[in-house]
């Protein structure tokens, strides 16, 4: 600090280059000399009674002497050395202002040196006067500034000195600061009613009330600030109290100082700078160099860990006046990923168990996968509702607000959904049933999902059928039951057969056939029907009970019939007919009459 006054010193002898030093330097005597000799004169112009002012006011500063260093001694006890810390806080603001002071002044200097011309005049010109009053309030600032360094400099002493013996009451320290922050909180609010009137009274053009309310709220902000002053002043002793006890968590009420006179004091940078290095040599003298760089590098470490805190917590939007941070938003998709995770293993699980207990039945399996993973997504997107602070009472109302949209634009998915959990609870179709949804798709059920359902046909296609259609259409499903089905295999003779003999034919063919997969049972028997006269042939029909997978390629197995009846008429001489139709010509000139037969 005693560098930055010698380079005012420095700057001074630089401004005052072309000035005339014999009046620079000149004392009081000289000033009231010049004072007087303008006051005699009768007709005074304007510009000589703004120099009658300048030297007034040079007069005056001549008078003014800094006052010398004080004798400041070393606390004795808590209070004194708290109003010794309260004086350092003063001296530091002092010497900002100070600073601020020489500053300007050096501005001012600059532009009227510009302004002063060399003229060999004994009696100074306006702009001169106006150099060397700002020239002289420069010195005594800089003397100022000089004097509030060595000050602050014995107070840093005398506050490292104390420490030694003092005697700090922690709790009443603490109590001290619930007290003040209490006090601050009912000022906050007396303050806030204030400046409502104050308002109030702007509008009613009411000036003596308002000067009134002006009045109080600048009493109530001097008494913020000396509340502010006392609240970081509780700060320093608890600091200084951790020193004293060599404690390692007097680096975090440092920073918790720093922090305080930085948002709430707001006090410049400048100053800031300067209480951070006084509290860093007292924790230099007190707990030594090293312990000090591994203190600072600690706390350094947990504020830069707060701020990316503060930065994960800062909200990037918000629904429904509820605000979502990058955190929360990082939760909830490591909580989705694990509930998918616990998902997927639940299925695992699930295939793994119906692997090794036979009973449990491929529609079981799937049915308890199904609705266990969509029970745990459903528990995970509560859960992740919860994390992100939405209120579900909220979510109803929107819900409520958009049902008839949704009822509208999601109806066949919202159909498809309710369809699968139907399908699932009431399992009249389930994984592994062939069924039959028309002529032309028949299939295994492979998957049963929330939307749809797929069907493996015996073409090794798979195809998707929504959940929907097989709740409002007609459903044949050949294995709800059982793996037994009877055929309808339909042939033809020709007329003039036996009707007995054809039966007795196909019905010890059937028997003598050798097909294992024939079932027979009291009330499932195969038999022989006649269903009709055709135009060209007598129709039977061959029910036969088939079990077994071969029910599953109908095809196949009619075929196999097909062939064996054939076998068995052309064995037993009985004719298949075959479409014949007969034309009639008639002659128009003889009318007789020609018949054809086409075969």
């Amino acid at each position: 600090m005693i560098k930055i006054f010698y380079l005012f010193l420095f700057s001074l002898c630089l401004h005052a280059g072309d000035i005339n030093f014999t009046f620079l330097n000149a004392n009081i005597k000289t000033y009231k000399t010049l004072y007087k000799d303008l006051s005699k004169e009768k007709n005074i112009t304007s510009e000589q009674n703004l120099q009658k002012t300048l030297l007034y006011k040079l007069i005056t500063l001549s008078k003014n002497k800094v006052k010398n260093e004080q004798n400041i001694t070393s606390p004795k006890n808590q209070k004194e050395y708290e109003e010794l810390f309260k004086r350092y806080l003063q001296d530091i603001e002092n010497i900002t202002k100070t600073k601020d002071i020489i500053s300007k002044e050096d501005e001012k200097l600059n532009t009227l040196k510009s302004q002063i011309k060399d003229t060999n005049s004994t009696i100074p010109s306006t702009p001169e006067l106006f150099y060397t009053l700002y020239y002289k309030e420069k010195q005594q600032n800089a003397k100022k500034l000089s004097y509030l360094v060595k000050t602050s400099k014995i107070i840093k002493k005398n506050i490292l000195s104390s420490l030694s013996f003092l005697n700090f009451d922690e709790k009443e320290i603490l109590k001290t600061r619930t007290d003040k922050l209490e006090q601050l909180k009912s000022l906050e609010t007396t303050l806030q009613q204030l400046l409502i009137q104050k308002e109030r009274f702007t509008l009613l053009d009411n000036q003596k009330l308002l000067q009134k309310i002006k009045q109080d709220i600048s009493n109530l902000n001097d008494q913020k600030k000396s509340l502010y002053q006392d609240i970081l002043t509780s700060y320093f002793l608890e600091f200084s109290l951790k020193l004293q006890k060599k404690d390692k968590s007097a680096f975090e009420i440092h920073k918790k100082i720093l922090s305080f006179l930085e948002k709430e004091l707001k006090t410049d940078e400048e100053s800031i700078k300067e209480i951070d290095e006084f509290l860093s040599f007292l924790e230099k003298k007190r707990l030594g160099t090293l312990e000090t760089i591994k203190g600072k590098g600690v706390q350094e470490l947990k504020t830069q860990v707060q701020n990316l805190w503060d930065i994960a917590n800062k909200p990037l939007f918000y629904i429904n006046k509820t605000p979502l941070s990058i955190f929360k938003l990082s939760i909830a998709v490591l909580i989705f990923i694990i509930g998918f995770l616990i998902g997927a293993l639940y299925k695992r699980y699930i295939n793994n168990l119906s692997n090794k207990n036979k009973t449990i039945t491929a529609g079981t399996k799937t049915l308890l996968s199904n609705l266990g993973y969509y029970l745990i997504f459903l528990i995970t997107f509560f859960i992740v509702l919860k994390v992100l602070g939405i209120d579900l009472s909220s979510i109803a109302l929107v819900a409520g607000a958009l049902s008839v949209g949704i009822g509208f634009g999601l109806q066949n998915v919202i159909s498809n959904f309710v369809s699968g959990i139907i399908l699932m609870v009431e399992r009249s179709v389930k994984i592994g049933d062939y069924i039959e949804l028309d002529e032309n798709l028949r299939g295994f059920v492979v998957d049963i999902k929330m939307r749809s359902i797929t069907v493996n046909t015996n073409s090794n296609i798979d195809v998707i059928v929504p959940n929907q259609e097989l709740i409002q259409n007609r459903v044949i499903n050949w294995t709800m039951n059982d793996k037994i089905r009877r055929f309808e295999i339909p042939f033809g003779v020709a007329y003039g057969t036996n009707p007995q003999k054809v039966i007795d034919a196909v019905l010890k063919a059937v028997k003598n056939s050798g097909f294992d997969d024939i079932y027979t049972s009291k009330e499932r028997f195969t038999r022989v029907v006649m269903t009709g006269m055709g135009d060209s042939s007598v129709n039977f029909e061959l029910f036969v009970w088939i079990k077994g997978k071969e029910i599953l390629y109908p095809k196949r197995t009619t075929s196999r019939f097909l062939v064996l009846i054939y076998n068995t008429l052309y064995e037993n001489g009985i004719e298949i007919p075959f479409p014949q139709q007969d034309i009639h010509i008639k002659s128009i000139d003889a009318n007789i009459p020609i018949s054809l037969n086409k075969g």
